[in-house]
């Protein structure tokens, strides 16, 4: 089918305990997706909504609570770490950070050919061919090989994280805000290149980003989030222009126009007050602090995700008629 999902997540869950076990952080609570072979689905909300905390649960660097992660229709969610070890190579990660994400002590070299040999694909000269071409293809050369990662600029280092992700040719790559720490003028050659390899190969991305004009260029689907859950998704052109959960409309809100006048014009909903903590959730909506339409209900019971005609679905009472 060639709609099929290569990755579906099902209520996924993440809690970590604090102060002894006492208390408990909601980093992550009963997200819903699925991403087709081919497609985007870009993820965005606010720092600390668990868009980061649910990349890494799917990857198991943080054991899922509860839920279940399908990598095509195999459940990985509960697999012991040999077990797991043959699917890696299927869902690969690109981290945020350039700086701390590679190997200090290790090559270039060494860095990218480390997944190959950790599943046993491939050694020495044919290993190293491999980290040559694939260096060629994200803008370096072989020269690059033999250095270290202080020798690189950001933007470099995260062509090397890029050609470590690629090299086992996975068939998901996990994108986690992987432009944030880069100069603007590198930004848009790294998400150009991101987009010719899923051209080229077929990727399935989960692109996780703050810039929400970026995740409108290279997502399919756009999904928000907002404290440890799911609230919104819908086709990446619709959701820009016909917004319907209240923060969705907030963030839209919040993108800066290059034009003064047209600024100075725009009416801006905007988002209010703070962040709740994810510790001491408030009833209800957990937006209902700062929604600037909330009604009684909203206060009292969680709002649960509706379908909102097409392939727009919102976890709003505002629509639950």
């Amino acid at each position: 089918m060639e709609n099929k999902p290569v990755l579906k997540v099902e209520n996924l869950t993440k809690h970590f305990s604090v102060k002894g076990g006492r208390k408990v952080v909601h980093a992550l609570d009963d997200v819903s997706f699925e991403i087709p072979k081919g497609k985007t689905l870009g993820l965005v909300g606010e720092s600390g909504c668990g868009k980061s905390t649910c990349a890494k649960t799917i990857i198991r660097i943080h054991e899922p609570t509860s839920g279940k992660v399908y990598i095509n229709d195999t459940d990985i969610s509960t697999m012991r770490q040999k077990e797991l070890k043959p699917y890696r190579k299927h869902i690969q990660m690109i981290f945020q950070d350039p700086y701390s994400s590679l190997n200090s002590r290790m090559t270039v070299h060494d860095i990218i050919a480390e997944p190959l040999q950790a599943h046993n694909i491939a050694s020495g000269k044919t290993a190293t061919e491999m980290v040559h071409d694939i260096l060629f293809r994200v803008g370096l050369n072989r020269d690059h090989a033999d250095r270290y990662a202080h020798e690189f600029s950001g933007g470099q280092r995260q062509r090397i994280g890029i050609a470590r992700a690629l090299i086992l040719k996975p068939d998901i790559v996990i994108c986690d805000e992987p432009i944030s720490a880069l100069d603007v003028s590198i930004q848009a050659q790294v998400v150009n290149m991101l987009k010719d390899f899923q051209t080229e190969m077929g990727l399935t991305y989960l692109f996780i980003a703050h810039d929400l004009s970026m995740v409108r260029y290279v997502s399919d689907v756009v999904g928000v989030m907002y404290l440890g859950r799911l609230i919104e998704t819908c086709d990446a052109a619709e959701i820009y222009t016909s917004p319907l959960h209240p923060y969705t409309q907030g963030l839209l809100s919040s993108i800066p126009i290059p034009s003064p006048k047209a600024a100075r014009e725009k009416i801006s909903v905007g988002i209010q007050g703070d962040i709740p903590s994810p510790i001491d959730l408030p009833p209800g909506c957990r937006f209902s602090t700062r929604c600037p339409k909330s009604m009684p209900i909203c206060k009292e019971q969680e709002p649960a995700m509706l379908d909102a005609g097409g392939s727009h679905c919102v976890a709003c009472h505002l629509y639950n008629k």
